[in-house]
């Protein structure tokens, strides 16, 4: 062999065995961490006791990976609380994280309001009536991009005390609202047959040297009030101090993450988009961690609680200057990262979204759309499925059904994961069976494909090497594939396909995967315990050690029938991952179904319901081995809606004096709020001109009308408005409050002439048909039908381009929107008055310049938002279909 051969030889193998070995694990003598039970409040009834470790928590002495999702009660209109927590339940969420947020309680001091959606009382009886455990985080500062946190506006605004800190004034005051709080609740612990299992103390608090005491501070008062429960939780933001074996820390992970970054530029690349163990920040979790050769893992010894997270983001709030929509697979990739780091707590924020209620004297929002508090959760504002969710609750069905096994696995990190240009995977085991996680995505970025990989962990008693024929894994994939697993009396040693669920029927159990990724999906199953398998659209091979199953064909009918010895039956069913988004999994009357549907499904454990916005509907139910076609028909109902665009001085009359040259009048604003903006607008002759509260108006000339910012003249309470205008005027006065109230006076036949005559309005002047340019301002009447009664909602999707989009009901702010190119979704059903009768006015804000530095997604041309403009009004009636 000539010496250049050998030279590429020798570089061939040299790279293989790199490759080879960045795709090794040696667990063979890793050291299991030793689990120690944290000592809490009171576990609850015996037989179903909630306990933690420093790995992860057990119900009834049960490892479990719960699912929380969080949904403020005090963002929703309370007659929708009870389908949201179904539409939560039937996802896989078993546990309803919500925030007491003080301020909507207690706007002014003294006035606590426990009433319509702030009703806690019911919305946690509701949770319990549904089956869903309750995390109350009480507070007092909670963020939730509300003003102050949620601290009232007369705490923040004490100058006897520091708000959030240990003065003992403060703590008083806390007390108090804790208090509060408690006798909502009372009764409702879950040593009571209660659903509170956890309660959070403050949030986000970050402050140097005092985090452990103030947090202990706050545990101590809630305990003494008769806050007795399972688990007492803070959020562990940016430092590592908290008050171990006291309090547990929640992390959490925002890929989307628009507070990170201004302009047009993308989010940075995160550390929390590859597998690491640091849970909080990029300088966070070191002290716990520790190297065994080429393998990252926990320290035992240093690691006091356990990885759970109360606010992974599968969604994202939307920031004037970023206007993300989040793509379905950012939800998948963040779980999947999360599990394949350790994490045995999922709680996702915001799982439901909502809309800021509005107080007497403003708004309450700190960040984002004033009302809309969408978050593009799974279950979005109004009732609508995110498309988050085709991937959230695949995974949550997983942790539900496989979190008995998942709990206990250790994650172990291979170190070629520090090269981030690396192939990013991760093991959780206990030493024998567990999971690989592989992932190979980045947010808005592209990655290499890998070619020739196969995975290799070794265990304390064997060597798994998966798959066994080197694959590539894309750009843009992510995955978990299951090694020695028990499924029944049967063992699948490894499987390329993705667990889902379990369904069990008298002695049968089918077990749910999905192929994805273009990775062909193989099984290889122990052969003890097997006695002959079956298998359609696959091919089996019976080998010494066991069973060889590929050549999958995934659908539907994609089955693997395990005849086992003791008599039961194992199914494997492989779906394609378009059918995975499609699977709802849940018991209903106490027997488990698995369903494939397109709509929404909800169940109340006694009855199953389709909801769609299309009046026919099909489902796939499994049963016996295979799935059933239903198809539903519904009577189609045709709803429309009309608008007309709004001049200037759409509602004002031309008016001119008897006598004399000044048409008057006095005007009341009622109101405690503060003017926000104030604009006066009129058509008149180039000589007339304006006094507001006894001051001139200084107007600029728009085009065909006058207009004048009069933000600093107008007041609450009396307001005098007066014009000179011998020959006629048409004026319009648009107040905006800060409680986000539209008040317009117009020039009409009750104002008068400088001898309190009446005006004459026989003259007619000539009205501009559109706001000028310089106001990038446009309005329109829209009139949409009653919304039918009952549970069937009616929905109305707005299309338009502009910048901020504003929607109000006499007068009454009721909807608002930063436009991202998506259909902007109001619900005519949860107004209480109808837009039939009182049209819908929405105002549409355009951008000043196509210049702006704002964050669009790619296929919006900010030049198209400069004139805003409604384009179309979709009234969409919900169809509901019992099964």
């Amino acid at each position: 062999m000539s010496m250049k051969k050998q030279i590429i030889l020798s570089a061939c193998l040299f790279a293989a065995g790199t490759l080879s070995a960045q795709y090794q694990i040696d667990l063979k003598n890793i050291s299991y961490p030793k689990v120690e039970y944290i000592k809490m409040g009171n576990p609850g009834p015996a037989g179903q006791e909630i306990k933690v470790n420093n790995l992860y928590l057990t119900e009834g002495g049960v490892p479990q990976v719960p699912v929380m999702g969080e949904f403020h009660y005090s963002r929703m209109d309370p007659r929708y609380w009870r389908d949201a927590l179904l539409k939560m339940k039937s996802s896989g969420v078993n546990i309803v994280a919500t925030y007491c947020l003080w301020s909507l309680h207690e706007e002014f001091e003294g006035e606590l309001s426990w009433k319509d959606h702030l009703n806690l009382h019911r919305f946690v009886e509701l949770c319990k009536e549904v089956g869903l455990k309750v995390h109350l985080r009480i507070g007092p500062y909670c963020n939730a991009e509300i003003r102050n946190g949620g601290l009232p506006d007369w705490i923040v605004g004490n100058h006897n005390f520091r708000a959030r800190s240990n003065d003992p004034l403060y703590l008083e005051y806390v007390r108090r609202w804790y208090e509060a709080v408690y006798s909502q609740v009372k009764g409702m612990m879950y040593k009571d047959g209660g659903p509170v299992i956890a309660v959070q103390l403050e949030n986000e608090y970050v402050v140097p040297g005092q985090i452990i005491p103030h947090l202990t501070a706050l545990k101590r008062m809630a305990v003494e009030i008769g806050y007795d429960v399972p688990m007492y939780t803070m959020t562990h933001w940016l430092d590592s101090e908290y008050p171990k074996g006291e309090i547990i820390p929640y992390a959490g992970f925002y890929i989307e993450a628009p507070w990170t970054t201004s302009g047009k530029n993308e989010v940075p690349v995160s550390n929390f988009e590859f597998f690491t163990y640091n849970r909080l920040s990029d300088n966070i979790g070191t002290d716990i961690i520790k190297i065994e050769g080429d393998v990252e893992s926990l320290s035992g010894e240093n690691n006091e609680s356990p990885f759970f997270t109360c606010e992974v983001g599968v969604g994202s709030t939307t920031f004037y200057p970023r206007r993300a929509v989040v793509p379905e697979e950012l939800a998948g990739e963040n779980i999947n990262l999360r599990l394949g780091c350790g994490a045995n707590l999922m709680g996702y924020y915001m799982y439901v979204g909502g809309s800021n209620p509005v107080g007497q004297k403003r708004t309450y929002q700190s960040s984002g759309p004033r009302i809309s508090y969408d978050y593009q959760a799974p279950v979005r504002e109004f009732g609508t499925l995110g498309t988050v969710m085709q991937e959230t609750k695949k995974y949550n069905y997983f942790m539900n059904d496989f979190g008995p096994s998942l709990a206990p696995a250790v994650a172990y990190l291979p170190t070629s994961n520090q090269k981030r240009e690396n192939l990013q995977w991760a093991v959780r085991t206990d030493g024998k069976s567990g999971y690989l996680f592989c992932s190979n995505i980045l947010y808005r970025r592209h990655r290499q494909d890998f070619k020739n990989v196969r995975f290799t962990v070794k265990l304390k008693d064997e060597t798994l090497r998966i798959p066994r024929q080197r694959i590539t894994v894309s750009d843009k994939a992510y995955f978990l594939w299951p090694f020695n697993q028990s499924l029944g009396k049967t063992l699948l040693k490894y499987a390329t396909v993705q667990p889902v669920c379990s369904m069990k029927e008298g002695n049968e159990t089918t077990y749910f995967f999905f192929e994805d990724d273009g990775i062909a999906g193989e099984y290889f199953l122990s052969a003890e315990g097997i006695d002959k398998v079956e298998t359609v659209h696959a091919a089996c091979k019976k080998e010494k050690n066991g069973w060889f199953i590929n050549a999958l064909r995934p659908g539907k009918d994609c089955v693997v029938t395990l005849n086992c010895t003791d008599g039961s039956i194992v199914r494997l069913v492989t779906l394609t991952e378009e059918e995975s988004d499609q699977l709802w999994k849940g018991t209903n009357n106490g027997e488990d179904y698995v369903i494939l549907t397109t709509s929404s499904l909800i169940s109340d454990g006694e009855k199953i319901t389709l909801i769609d916005e299309q009046s026919s509907a099909e489902a796939w139910i499994y049963g016996k081995g295979q799935f059933k076609k239903r198809t539903f028909q519904g009577e189609p109902r045709s709803l429309k809606a009309t608008f007309r665009q709004l001049a200037p001085m759409d509602g004002a009359k031309t008016i001119r004096p008897v006598a004399g040259d000044l048409v008057c009048r006095g005007f009341y604003l009622n109101t405690i709020a503060e003017v926000e903006k104030a604009w006066l607008r009129y058509v008149a002759d180039k000589q007339s001109y304006s006094m507001l509260n006894n001051q001139k108006v200084q107007a600029e000339e728009m085009g065909g009308y006058w207009r004048a910012d009069v933000t600093d003249l107008v007041k609450a309470g009396g307001n005098e408005w007066a014009f000179s205008a011998p020959d006629g005027v048409m004026a319009e006065l648009e107040i905006l409050l800060s409680n986000g109230q539209r008040v317009v006076w117009n020039t009409d036949a009750t104002w008068t002439s400088s001898d309190k005559q009446s005006v004459v309005t026989d003259c007619n002047l000539d009205k501009p048909s559109i706001f000028a340019e310089q106001e990038h301002l446009a309005l329109y009447a829209v009139n949409v039908p009653d919304a039918l009664q009952g549970d069937e909602e009616t929905r109305a999707y707005l299309s338009y381009k502009g910048d901020v989009a504003n929607a109000y009901l006499n007068g009454a702010l009721i909807g608002d929107s930063y436009y991202d190119g998506t259909d902007w979704i109001l619900s005519p059903s949860r107004w209480k008055e109808s837009a039939a009768v009182n049209p819908l006015i929405v105002r549409i804000q355009g951008l000043k310049s196509a210049d702006e530095p704002i964050y669009f997604e790619k296929d919006i041309h900010p030049a198209d938002c400069v004139n805003p403009s409604l384009t179309g009004v979709e009234i969409r009636q919900e169809y509901r279909f019992p099964m």
